[in-house]
């Protein structure tokens, strides 16, 4: 059990889907109460981190589901997790000297709590849990180690704490007086670095980040500051790297801009500026450069002892994308700008996705002893597969490979992480949208292993029975009876609907319907499956309860709708729904048959959600592949929803319900 935050106790539990039997004829005493089947889950991963250690190695993540978890890096199996409070979300996970720091938060009471943890067996070492603040604020991340990996620094609530094991009360605690929404803090030798993006005034209306350095050994303020103009934290045009060597700085881009500015933090001014030519060495026009993007390689940049990188992305206007991969190196007291490599990030002129990530590694080498090791790992989707690289400051990529994989399954890739194994063997992490991870590794033909994270996020379930039984076939008969769809009753609540319909459509369009947009359902179905263990295409699999093949048919908050069967648990599909390539966050699953014959026309899953904006969007597929039907099988409309809610009716024509 995790104590800590006072308003509501937390219990590591191990979240388990089990199948809910809507008939239970034919139930034995002995099967009451049994568990047919159960999924493990942790949910999606916020931030995935490689650690090693001496000869151990781990991969360690915290999730979307508040789960703290230790993976086996070689297969994908969990060693150990820890579930916090369904209100607790955890911002900030680093990793030092075989501890895992832990910074979580819960709005329910206005509380945050500091926690470090055993890496090899997950137990609780300490903890600090910071009184209840009215000036609480949702934690981002703003937590690191400090004084030889022993104390902590954290903000929480208005302020910033230096806590340490075996004390309820922190070493130091300086305000912060509402200064900035503080995000992160970056560790300097003897003086900390907390920055947010700056509240908004009157005078200046403009984003920007906000500076607060304190001495880490006594706490106080050293300097406070604003610095890169036009840009936030979590935007595509900035980063903060450091480096243990040359420091801690911020790089950014104002929009409109294209010229990259970098600012060492401790300095009140920006110093340096770098035009773009000169660092990707290639033919850019002023319109490409506005495109530019720039994203943090360093896995854990705390651990850096090497030159700073970062990797800036250009969409040129003939639609393809480059990715340069730069670091800084220094000339006595000049610091400059160099490319280190350059690859392509597009797909043929359709951009599906990019991740990169590069860490410094401790690669063994074959003589047993240590050698340093700085590659940086790619992937993007291109021709209906998952291509991959790893580079070691080289234009040839050192290891690459390519494994069949289509958008609609689980969404494009949202980061990749490269990380080594215990024998030294490089391996790629691949994550997407909609919550499935994928490991790639050198000479393997499949992937080394995956987990389907997706359905830690489920949301809503409907049942669908297929091909039943003579035994049901009164059941299936009054469900499609004549004279119950064509009864009076039916024919009103029929030609309600048909006018309702029409009076939606009309007060849609007098509001602004946004259209819809559409999946086309003619996909190869060997384009649908990653392999077999990702992704089944064929034959469709069922459980068998009580006389009916069943599957239980799940949508969840990242867009994946995916049906199961409910015998086993194993997946007959999945189906990836989005807008604007934006995963729509399901509320709510319809089955318009309950029962199913094989022999008609399948049956639809109508799910209904919301996009990122809160609009009402309205998702048709084939019950029996998943496939979206029809040319407009997405719909989005211009207001959210109330409720959504079946119709206790069959329509005759298509024997479905409304």
């Amino acid at each position: 059990m995790l104590g800590g935050l006072s308003c509501k106790a937390t219990v590591c539990t191990t979240l388990a889907l089990a199948s809910i039997l809507s008939v239970a004829h034919g139930l034995f005493p002995d099967e009451a109460g049994k568990i047919d089947w159960y999924r493990s889950q942790l949910g999606v991963p916020k931030t995935i981190l490689p650690y090693s250690n001496g000869d151990t190695t781990g991969i360690y993540a915290i999730t979307h589901r508040n789960v703290l978890a230790s993976l086996n890096p070689n297969n994908g199996d969990t060693i150990w997790r820890q579930t916090f409070g369904d209100n607790e979300s955890i911002g900030a996970l680093q990793l030092r000297d075989n501890q895992a720091l832990t910074l979580s938060g819960s709005s329910n009471c206005n509380s945050s709590a500091v926690r470090v943890w055993d890496t090899a067996t997950g137990g609780l070492k300490w903890e600090y849990v910071h009184p209840p603040s009215s000036a609480y604020s949702p934690v981002n991340g703003a937590a690191a180690f400090v004084d030889g990996n022993k104390d902590v620094v954290a903000v929480v609530g208005d302020s910033l704490v230096r806590v340490a094991a075996g004390r309820s009360e922190p070493v130091w605690e300086v305000a912060l007086n509402g200064t900035a929404a503080y995000k992160r803090v970056v560790v300097q030798e003897d003086v900390v670095f907390v920055i947010g993006d700056a509240p908004r005034t009157k005078k200046n209306d403009k984003p920007r980040l906000h500076v607060v350095e304190v001495d880490v050994g006594a706490g106080y303020v050293v300097s406070q500051y604003d610095v890169a103009d036009g840009t936030s934290i979590g935007s595509k045009r900035l980063v903060v790297i450091e480096s243990k060597e040359y420091g801690a700085y911020v790089v950014w881009r104002d929009e409109g801009n294209i010229i990259w500015y970098i600012h060492r933090l401790g300095l009140t001014k920006p110093m340096w500026e770098v035009f773009h030519p000169k660092l990707v060495q290639i033919e850019l026009t002023p319109e490409d450069m506005l495109t530019s993007t720039i994203t943090e390689l360093d896995v854990d940049p705390g651990l850096n002892e090497d030159t700073p990188r970062f990797a800036l992305t250009y969409k040129k206007s003939d639609g393809k994308e480059k990715t340069v991969v730069v670091e800084m190196f220094r000339t006595d007291d000049k610091l400059d700008m160099r490319k280190v490599v350059g690859f392509r990030s597009d797909s043929g002129g359709v951009v599906s996705s990019f991740g990169a990530a590069a860490a410094k590694v401790e690669a063994k080498a074959e003589d047993g002893g240590a050698s340093p090791s700085r590659s940086t790992a790619c992937a993007r989707i291109a021709d209906g597969n998952i291509s991959w690289r790893i580079y070691k400051d080289s234009k040839n990529a050192e290891h690459s490979g390519e494994y069949a994989y289509d958008p609609s399954l689980y969404g494009p890739l949202s980061k990749a992480v490269l990380f080594y194994t215990s024998a030294g063997e490089a391996r790629v992490l691949v994550q997407t949208t909609g919550g499935l991870l994928v490991v790639f590794g050198p000479g393997a033909s499949e992937p080394v292993w995956f987990r389907d994270e997706s359905l830690a996020h489920a949301t809503d379930m409907a049942f669908m029975d297929l091909a039943p039984p003579a035994s049901s076939a009164e059941h299936a008969a009054k469900a499609t009876d004549p004279s119950v769809v064509g009864s009076a009753v039916a024919r009103y609540i029929l030609r309600w609907v048909e006018t309702t319909r029409s009076l939606c459509e009309w007060v849609f369009s007098g509001f602004g319907l946004l259209g819809s947009s559409s999946a086309s359902s003619t996909k190869l179905a060997a384009l649908r499956s990653v392999s077999e263990r990702i992704a089944p295409s064929a034959p469709l699999v069922a459980g068998d309860h009580f006389g009916f093949r069943k599957l239980s048919v799940f949508g969840t908050s990242t867009g994946v709708v995916a049906a199961l069967s409910t015998q086993d648990g194993s997946r007959s599909w999945t189906h990836w729904v989005a807008t604007n390539s934006t995963g729509v966050r399901i509320e709510q699953v319809f089955v318009t048959r309950r029962i199913q014959p094989l022999s008609s026309a399948a049956a639809l899953v109508t799910v209904v959600g919301r996009d990122i904006r809160g609009r009402t969007v309205v998702a048709d597929l084939d019950a029996l592949s998943g496939a979206p039907v029809g040319e407009e099988s997405i719909h989005s409309y211009a207001r959210g929803h109330a409720k959504a809610f079946a119709l206790p009716v069959v329509d005759p024509a298509s024997g479905q319900q409304l």
